[in-house]
C-alpha cells in the first residue's frame, strides 16, 4: 500500500483529542496493569491480524468508525493524515477485498501501555516479517490511541513512523524513489515520473512493485504497450501482486474494442 497523499487536518478539530492525550500523560505516570492493558494489547494484535487475514469486518472493528478518529503514517518517502474514519477506513477495507491472506510474523517489543479511565495510550516497536515471501521486514515505531465505548476498546488514532524506509537500505531507497516518482505522476510531471521510476527499476530489476510502478507512469503518460509490458514484468517477478494484476487487468479491458 502507497500512503502518498497529505490531508490538511484542522486545529481546531483535534484540540479535544489533544488535551484528552496531555491529560493522559500529564504528571507522575504509572505503567498501566491488570485486564485493561490485555484489552488493549489483545485490540492492536487483532487490528493487524485481520489486516493481513483480509478480514474486513473484524479490522473495521478495531476502530472508533466516526469522524473523531485519526491514521497518520510516515515513511522515508510519504508522510500522510486522515482525519476522519470515512477518510482512511473505506478505502482501506476496499484495497483488502478480495485479496488473498498474507502469512506474517509481528514481533513487538518495547510496549509501554497508559491508561486512564475510558482513555488507554500505548507504545511500542514493531516489526513485522512476511512469512515464505521476499519483501524485507518493515520495522516501525507505532502508536495507538484507544477509547473504551460499551464496554469495549476501540482505536481512536493510529500513528506508525516506518523507521526500515529510512537510511541506505535497498528497500528505503526503493521506496523513496517510488515515492518521488509517484508524486511526478500525480503532479502530471509523466516523463520526470519516468525518468525516476526507469531508475528505480534499474537498480531493483527484481522489484515486483519497480516495474508495477513505472508501468504505472507509462499508463498515465498514455504510452499503453510499455504499461503492458512493465506490468509483466511485475508478475513474472510475484505473480501474487494483486495490484499489478488489477491494473494490468484495467489495462487490457480498455484497450478492448
Amino acid at each position: 500500500m502507497t500512503e502518498a497523499a497529505l490531508a490538511m487536518v484542522p486545529t481546531a478539530r483535534l484540540l479535544p483529542i489533544a488535551l484528552s492525550i496531555a491529560a493522559l500523560l500529564r504528571g507522575p505516570l504509572l505503567l498501566a496493569q491488570g485486564t485493561d492493558v490485555d484489552d488493549v494489547k489483545r485490540v492492536i494484535r487483532a487490528e493487524t491480524e485481520t489486516y493481513y487475514q483480509r478480514d474486513t469486518t473484524g479490522w473495521k472493528r478495531t476502530w472508533i468508525n466516526d469522524s473523531t478518529a485519526i491514521r497518520t503514517f510516515i515513511t522515508g518517502s510519504s508522510y500522510s493524515v486522515a482525519l476522519g474514519w470515512d477518510r482512511f477506513g473505506p478505502s482501506t477495507i476496499a484495497s483488502i477485498t478480495n485479496v488473498p491472506p498474507q502469512a506474517v510474523q509481528i514481533d513487538r517489543t518495547n510496549y509501554v501501555v497508559r491508561v486512564d479511565g475510558a482513555l488507554a495510550w500505548a507504545e511500542y516497536d514493531e516489526r513485522t516479517n512476511f512469512v515464505g515471501d521476499t519483501i524485507p521486514a518493515l520495522a516501525a515505531r507505532q502508536n495507538r490511541t484507544l477509547v473504551k465505548r460499551n464496554g469495549e476498546w476501540r482505536i481512536l488514532s493510529a500513528g506508525s513512523f516506518v523507521g526500515s524506509s529510512f537510511g541506505a537500505s535497498p528497500r528505503a531507497v526503493e521506496a523513496r524513489l517510488a515515492g518521488i516518482g509517484s508524486d511526478l505522476t500525480a503532479a502530471k510531471n509523466s516523463r520526470d515520473a519516468i525518468d525516476v521510476l526507469e531508475l528505480n527499476a534499474r537498480l531493483f530489476p527484481n522489484s515486483s512493485d519497480a516495474h508495477a510502478s513505472l508501468a504505472a507512469a507509462y499508463a498515465a503518460a498514455g504510452d499503453p504497450g510499455l504499461a503492458r509490458q512493465h506490468y509483466e514484468k511485475a508478475l513474472a517477478i510475484d505473480p501474487k501482486n494483486e495490484g499489478a494484476k488489477r491494473a494490468l487487468a484495467k489495462l487490457l479491458q480498455s484497450k478492448s474494442p
